[in-house]
C-alpha cells in the first residue's frame, strides 16, 4: 500500500516478547475492570434485571468476538495481498485478538443459561421455522461453527508467527509467495469467516425477530465485524506509535496513513452492504421485512441511536479522512477511530435489544459496568499478542518517504 524507500536506524538488537513488560497498573486496571463486569452480571439478577443482563451479554459478545476473529480474518488477508507496508508488524497487530477466540467460544455457551430471555421463539414457537429454530440444532451449529473457526484461527496464527513467515514479511522486495501453510490456511479463514459469521447474524440476531427475513443481512453483519477490527487495530497503532521509543513503526506517517485507508476504505464498504439492504427492503415495502427497520430508523426511542451510529461508523470516517493528511495525523485518526469503536458497539446495541425491548432504551448501570468487564476481559486477553506486537514494532526499520 505504501513504498519505503530510505533506510531507517535499526534498534541495536531485535527485540523478544519475552522481554516487552506490561505495566502492573495497566494489568490491574483490566483486572479490574472484568471483577465489575462479573459484579455487574450477578448484581442484575439480584435486582430483577435478568433480561437487561443477558442483551448486554449478548451485544458485546458479539462486538468482541467480532473484533478477535475479524482480526485473524484480517492477517489472514493481508497474506493473500502480499501486504508487507509495515513489515510483519500488521499481522502481529491483526492477530494480537487471538487468545479472546476460546474465551468467546466458553461465553457462547453461556447463552444457553440465558435462551428463554434471549430467544422470544422458545417460549412461543413458530410452528414453520421449529426445524431451524430450535434450542439443540441453534447450539450445535453455532458451537461446531465457532470451534471450527477457533481451531482454524490458532493453526493459521501459529504459522504465521513460524521464522519462515516472519522472514518472508521482513523483506517486501521480494515477490515470493507467503510460506506453503499460510497458503493453504489464509483461504480457509476467510471462507470460515462469511460462513460462520453469516450464521450467528442469522441465529444470534435476526433470530430475535423471528418473522423478520433478509438474505442480504449475514453480508452486512460480518462487514460490520471486519471494520471493529480494523478501527481498533488503528487505535492500537495510534496509541503506540506515542508510547513507544522513537522511530518505533508506528510513529511513520505512512503507517498511519495505510491504516486510515482501510479505515476509510472499509467504512464505505460497510454503508455500502447496509444501504444494498435497505434499498431492497423499503423498495419491497412487504411488512414483515420493512418493520424491523421502521422500529430502529424511524420512531422513538430508537431513531437518535440508529443515526447515531450512521454518523460515528461511516459519516465521520468518511468526511474527516478523506484527504492524505488527516490519515497521517495521530490526534485525528485516534479520534475516529474512537468514535467508530463506539459507533459499531451501538450498531450491534440497535440490532439486538429493539427486538426484545422495543418500546423503551434499557441503558443505565447494566448494560455500562458489563461493557466495560467485557472491555477488561477482551484487553487481558490481548496482553500476550500485544507483547509480540510492541516487539516488532520496536525492532522493525522501515524507510520513511514522504
Amino acid at each position: 500500500m505504501s513504498s519505503h524507500s530510505e533506510p531507517a536506524s535499526k534498534p541495536a538488537r531485535p527485540i523478544s516478547p519475552d522481554e516487552v513488560k506490561i505495566p502492573a497498573g495497566v494489568v490491574r486496571t483490566l483486572g479490574l475492570l472484568t471483577a465489575l463486569g462479573v459484579v455487574a452480571f450477578i448484581a442484575a439478577f439480584a435486582s430483577g434485571l435478568s433480561q437487561r443482563a443477558w442483551e448486554a451479554f449478548l451485544v458485546n459478545l458479539l462486538f468482541w468476538l467480532g473484533v478477535a476473529q475479524a482480526g485473524v480474518a484480517a492477517s489472514a488477508a493481508f497474506y493473500l495481498t502480499q501486504a508487507r507496508w509495515a513489515g510483519q508488524v500488521q499481522y502481529r497487530l491483526a492477530e494480537a485478538f487471538l487468545v479472546f477466540l476460546p474465551v468467546g467460544f466458553v461465553l457462547f455457551w453461556g447463552l444457553y443459561l440465558g435462551r428463554t430471555e434471549i430467544f422470544p421463539w422458545i417460549l412461543h414457537p413458530i410452528p414453520d421455522k421449529a426445524a431451524w429454530l430450535n434450542t439443540p440444532f441453534l447450539f450445535a451449529r453455532d458451537g461446531l461453527g465457532l470451534l471450527i473457526i477457533t481451531l482454524l484461527s490458532f493453526a493459521f496464527v501459529k504459522a504465521s508467527r513460524s521464522e519462515e513467515a516472519q522472514q518472508w514479511a521482513a523483506d517486501p522486495d521480494n515477490i515470493k509467495m507467503p510460506p506453503r501453510p499460510i497458503r493453504r490456511l489464509a483461504p480457509a479463514i476467510g471462507i470460515a469467516y462469511v460462513l460462520v459469521y453469516s450464521l450467528l447474524a442469522f441465529d444470534l440476531v435476526m433470530s430475535l425477530s423471528p418473522l423478520w427475513k433478509s438474505s442480504l443481512f449475514g453480508w452486512y453483519f460480518f462487514a460490520g465485524a471486519w471494520w471493529s477490527a480494523i478501527v481498533v487495530m488503528a487505535f492500537c497503532a495510534v496509541m503506540l506509535g506515542k508510547r513507544l521509543a522513537p522511530g518505533n513503526v508506528f510513529s511513520r506517517p505512512k503507517v498511519l496513513h495505510d491504516y486510515g485507508k482501510l479505515v476509510f476504505a472499509f467504512s464505505v464498504f460497510w454503508v455500502y452492504t447496509l444501504f444494498a439492504q435497505y434499498i431492497v427492503i423499503w423498495y419491497g415495502d412487504i411488512p414483515l421485512e420493512t418493520f424491523f427497520i421502521v422500529v430502529r430508523d424511524h420512531y422513538m426511542p430508537w431513531l437518535p441511536l440508529s443515526w447515531g451510529a450512521f454518523v460515528l461508523v461511516w459519516v465521520i470516517p468518511f468526511t474527516v479522512l478523506m484527504g492524505a493528511r488527516p490519515k497521517r495525523t495521530p490526534a485525528i485518526l485516534g479520534t475516529v477511530t474512537v468514535l467508530g469503536m463506539i459507533g459499531l458497539w451501538l450498531e450491534r446495541y440497535v440490532l439486538v435489544v429493539p427486538s426484545l425491548s422495543p418500546h423503551k432504551v434499557p441503558f443505565g448501570w447494566v448494560e455500562a459496568l458489563m461493557t466495560l468487564g467485557f472491555l477488561g476481559l477482551f484487553g487481558l486477553c490481548s496482553l500476550p499478542g500485544m507483547k509480540r506486537v510492541i516487539a516488532a514494532a520496536s525492532s522493525t526499520a522501515l524507510g520513511e518517504s514522504e
